[in-house]
């Protein structure tokens, strides 16, 4: 029977787990000898998630191929209990069907949710024609600024700024950042799309531990969102379809 045994920050599972749950209440942890990867969509079809952390993220870690199928508020619980640095065991046998969680002296010992109930989506081949670098904190000012206005986000891009842009019955809310303070802008041609609002804030903060994200996008094409976990030694992608603009 497939065996699964690590040690892990509480900080890097903490973040894993928040990144998942934007999307899903449980997750499927696939596990190969190389690290952990988890594939997530929403019940909508609207987002889309693949997170990875590599073997050198844990402290420890000796995993046979295996799927182990979680329920994310039995692991915040425990996460709950851990103190900033703590150091999680987690071991899982497949012959039993439970995960133990241990954090000091205190062991949990978890029911597990069958894999096969939990849909693990077929990533598509999306590729925008035009990408941005970014700090984080600049594009969460943004969000905050048009959580209040609208239900909607566009975002734009050209060869010389990147722009979000919000706008309620009676205001608006742009934030314009020209290619000097950006990390990488490449946008040959100028593209533009809108996105729900609500998807967009959820993802850009459950990113914890990246300074700058990679954002690349299309004129109504889905939004490609990479950033890494766990100080690098891991990383995500978030996939978010695009909202259709009413042409009246």
């Amino acid at each position: 029977m497939p065996m699964f045994r690590a040690r892990v920050r509480m900080e890097i599972l903490r973040e894993l787990v928040g990144v998942v749950s934007t999307l899903v209440p449980e997750m499927k942890l696939i596990v190969s000898k190389e690290g952990v990867e988890v594939k997530a969509v929403d019940p909508s079809h609207v987002a889309m998630l693949v997170a990875k952390l590599k073997k050198d993220a844990f402290e420890e870690f000796q995993g046979d191929a295996t799927e182990i199928g979680l329920d994310l508020e039995k692991v915040r619980e425990v996460l709950a209990l851990a103190r900033p640095g703590d150091v999680l065991d987690l071991t899982y046998d497949a012959g039993k069907g439970k995960l133990v969680v241990s954090v000091g002296k205190l062991s949990r010992v978890m029911s597990v949710v069958d894999p096969a109930g939990i849909s693990q989506p077929k990533v598509p081949s999306v590729n925008p024609t035009a990408k941005v670098v970014l700090k984080i904190d600049e594009l969460r000012q943004g969000i905050r600024g048009s959580e209040s206005i609208s239900d909607h986000v566009t975002l734009s891009l050209d060869q010389d700024t990147f722009t979000l842009h919000s706008e309620g019955e009676n205001d608006q809310v742009n934030l314009k950042i020209g290619k000097e303070s950006l990390t990488l802008l490449d946008a040959k041609e100028p593209v533009k799309s809108m996105y729900p609002l609500d998807f967009f804030s959820n993802m850009v903060k459950s990113i914890t531990s990246a300074e700058e994200v990679t954002m690349a996008l299309g004129t109504q094409y889905p939004l490609k969102l990479d950033f890494t976990l766990a100080g690098g030694r891991g990383d995500a992608q978030f996939l978010l379809a695009p909202r259709v603009e009413d042409t009246d």
